[in-house]
């Protein structure tokens, strides 16, 4: 195995400030998700549905500012799921629907031990 020499001490040890990120940057208050924001990503799964992330942008100007990658994350963490895999493409949802997903998936996560930080995790065999 090769080793970068920066990643090494002097006396062959390893340069754990090597590791060390070099700059980390927090998200500002700016760029966190409103209530408005929140209730529109509501509206556009309730009209949309999973997966159309780009119609749910150029339909609502307060989701335009969000790329399609933080839409989709925030929607699973709005159904507390750490995969909308499960869910066919264009299932659409109002309000109390994801709310009654993220608790079912609440209960299954914390029943076998994968509920982390708000989210139903696939355990080592892919499922949950």
């Amino acid at each position: 195995a090769v080793t970068r020499p920066d990643a090494l001490n002097a006396d062959g040890s390893i340069n754990q400030m090597f590791f060390k990120p070099k700059k980390v940057v927090f998200e500002s208050a700016s760029k966190r998700w409103t209530d408005v924001e929140r209730a529109a990503l509501y509206a556009g799964l309730e009209a949309h549905g999973v997966g159309e992330w780009s119609t749910m942008k150029g339909a609502d100007k307060v989701l335009a500012d969000w790329d399609t990658l933080t839409l989709r994350v925030k929607a699973s963490r709005m159904m507390g799921t750490q995969s909308l895999a499960r869910y066919p493409k264009g299932w659409k949802a109002n309000k109390a629907t994801v709310d009654g997903e993220y608790a079912k998936h609440k209960r299954v996560g914390e029943a076998t031990g994968c509920w982390k930080s708000g989210t139903l995790v696939e355990d080592d065999h892919g499922s949950a």
